[in-house]
């Protein structure tokens, strides 16, 4: 027996014509699966109730990373080598503080083995002995190209442990990559993005508070200046990735308090026509510009924004923390807040120790980059020193360290190896000098630290 019915897909003309269905074999088959269907629907019916609670997405910083695989222990070396991926000329005014810090750390290591050598004592790890700790740089004025190439050869072909860096969040990404296939730890000092540690790299870690961290602090110190609809509030954001990573959490954190900003203008990196952007921010005189950018790139719209809105306060992100920014900035920064991810306490012992030597050989206070740089080289030699010469077991070493107490504040990694660290206060600038702010805003007389002149 035939049964005709009529197809659901017409030809060309666009014509139904019929089509010709089994009423045998072919019928039970979906009589069975209609079944099965009710069957499947009826399960749902019965199983355990949604947890209305529970989050409808996956919490990746909830878990905790790990490594489970081959391990190899390096023997016969004469020193401990640890990759530096960043710029290494001291006279640089972005990175030569970082390089500086990084090797003061490794000397202090390398004083205590010569002070146990000294005194005849046992070396905390047998296996490691009293080797000398030393930083082996790769760089290129492209990362992209030579640098990484540089890098990648040096892990394979030097046994270094480890991996410091970078100076920046895209090429910490970089490194991230070459670790990931090369299984060693990579430790990045100061990029506050925090996808660095979303790839779900089990060998990456980072030491800087996070962007969102960054963003509620200043949304909170933005958000009084605007307390009337005719408060208008101007966002001035450069187009380079560190900016963009910190604009876009900068906007959620705004979107979460009900209140964006009014008007949005964007200025690629070294832009230096900056005139249309400048000339609309004159016409709305707002009551505050919020402006995040490199440090080079915030100077230079700081002292061009004073020249156009002198009324207006002026607010910026964690860059403004850095020394290059007071020293191309000048009398312009002179008020400007922004998130200070560094107040130096004179009263610690280790802090003390560091601004001394820091201030008797670089002539200046430090900033957050070479206070971070110093803790996370601190932390990454003491798990050198638990763990011994071998990758796997140093980079087991690293997550228990936490919480550990640095200059610039304390690392508490969550459970992708980023600092959960939220303890961030508001600084200004005051007489050439950045100096931390109380929550109300004023300044703070009473802080034991000390100013970053």
């Amino acid at each position: 027996m035939k049964v005709t019915g009529f197809s659901r897909f017409p030809e060309r003309g666009g014509r139904s014509l019929p089509a010709r269905h089994d009423s045998g074999e072919g019928f039970r088959w979906w009589r069975l699966s209609v079944l099965l269907g009710f069957a499947f629907v009826l399960h749902l019916s019965v199983a355990e109730p949604v947890n209305p609670q529970a989050a409808p997405f996956f919490r990746f910083r909830d878990l905790t990373l790990g490594y489970t695989g081959p391990e190899e222990t390096f023997t016969n070396l004469t020193e401990v080598r640890i990759a530096w991926f960043g710029p290494t000329n001291l006279d640089d005014p972005l990175t030569g503080d970082l390089w500086w810090a990084a090797n003061l750390a490794v000397s202090e290591a390398n004083e205590q083995n010569e002070r146990l050598r000294n005194a005849e004592l046992e070396a905390p790890n047998s296996e490691l002995g009293r080797l000398p700790f030393r930083l082996v740089p790769r760089w290129a004025v492209d990362p992209w190209g030579t640098g990484v190439s540089q890098l990648t050869r040096l892990i394979y072909d030097e046994h270094v442990v480890a991996v410091l860096g970078s100076v920046d969040s895209p090429s910490t990404h970089l490194a991230e990559q070459i670790v990931a296939k090369a299984q060693l730890p990579l430790i990045s000092p100061i990029a506050t993005d925090k996808s660095v540690t979303l790839a779900g790299v089990s060998w990456m870690f980072a030491c800087a508070p996070t962007d969102d961290a960054i963003a509620r602090v200043l949304v909170a110190e933005v958000l009084p200046t605007l307390s009337t609809p005719t408060n208008h509030l101007v966002l001035l954001a450069a187009t380079d990735h560190e900016s963009r990573m910190t604009v876009r959490e900068v906007i959620k954190e705004f979107r979460r308090q009900g209140r964006t900003p009014d008007f949005r203008f964007d200025v690629p990196p070294g832009a230096l026509d900056t005139a249309r952007q400048l000339a609309a921010i004159a016409q709305r005189q707002p009551a505050a510009v919020l402006i995040v950018a490199g440090v080079e790139d915030a100077a230079r719209l700081v002292s061009a924004v004073r020249a156009i809105a002198p009324a207006s306060t002026l607010f910026g992100s964690h860059s403004m923390g850095r020394t290059r920014f007071l020293t191309l900035a000048g009398r312009a920064a002179e008020g400007v807040r922004f998130p200070l991810l560094f107040v130096p306490d004179a009263t610690d012992p280790l802090a003390a120790r560091f601004i001394e030597r820091f201030r008797a050989e670089r002539r200046r206070q430090p900033d957050y980059t070479a206070a971070l740089v110093y803790d996370s080289t601190r932390l990454l030699l003491e798990a050198i020193r638990r763990s011994g010469l071998n990758r796997a077991r140093i980079r087991e070493a690293i997550p228990p360290l936490s919480p550990w107490t640095g200059v610039a504040g304390t690392i508490r990694w969550d459970g992708t190896g980023h600092n959960t660290r939220t303890n961030i206060g508001m600084g200004t600038v005051r007489n050439g000098a950045i100096v931390p702010l109380t929550p109300n805003g004023r300044l703070d007389t009473t802080t034991k630290a000390a100013a970053v002149e």
